[in-house]
């Protein structure tokens, strides 16, 4: 099958341009990672191994559901117990619109991406990919009205 230029996650151009998504530990704290997330304005942080191999994601909608809601101590409370484990996670080289379409249908926003050897790369959210594709309608616009 022919991958087509810029329909690879990799070849996305925020996939370059954002940040390195944020990493804790399952044993940190909620508390820790609610900070940072705060800080940097993050809605998401994923939890990886000692080998940068993701094993979870805590979301703002877990903190709200499995935290607050349940009147736990973020101070005490531990990612592992309110994160999502063994959350889906994309290739460098998966197709842009497959995810896509996997992420509508099964009602998840944020997809943790890994290279070959399954470490940590990037996470891609469907607000990033909405925002790209309206930037390229935005360009092709203003080329074809001159």
């Amino acid at each position: 099958m022919e991958t087509r230029k810029g329909g690879r996650l990799i070849d996305r151009p925020e996939f370059k341009s954002k940040p390195q998504p944020i990493t804790f530990k399952k044993t940190d704290s909620v508390a820790k990672a609610v900070k940072i997330m705060s800080e940097k304005n993050y809605g998401s942080v994923v939890i990886v191994d000692n080998q940068s191999k993701v094993i979870g994601i805590c979301t703002e909608r877990d903190i709200l559901k499995k935290l607050v809601n349940q009147k736990l101590n973020p101070e005490k409370t531990r990612l592992e117990k309110i994160m999502t484990a063994n959350p889906r996670v994309g290739r460098e080289d998966d197709e842009v619109l497959s995810w896509l379409r996997t992420m509508s249908n099964d009602r998840f926003r944020r997809l943790p991406v890994v290279d070959n050897q399954g470490k940590i790369k990037d996470e891609q959210n469907q607000t990033d990919q909405v925002k790209s594709s309206s930037k390229i309608k935005t360009k092709s616009k203003k080329i074809s009205k001159k």
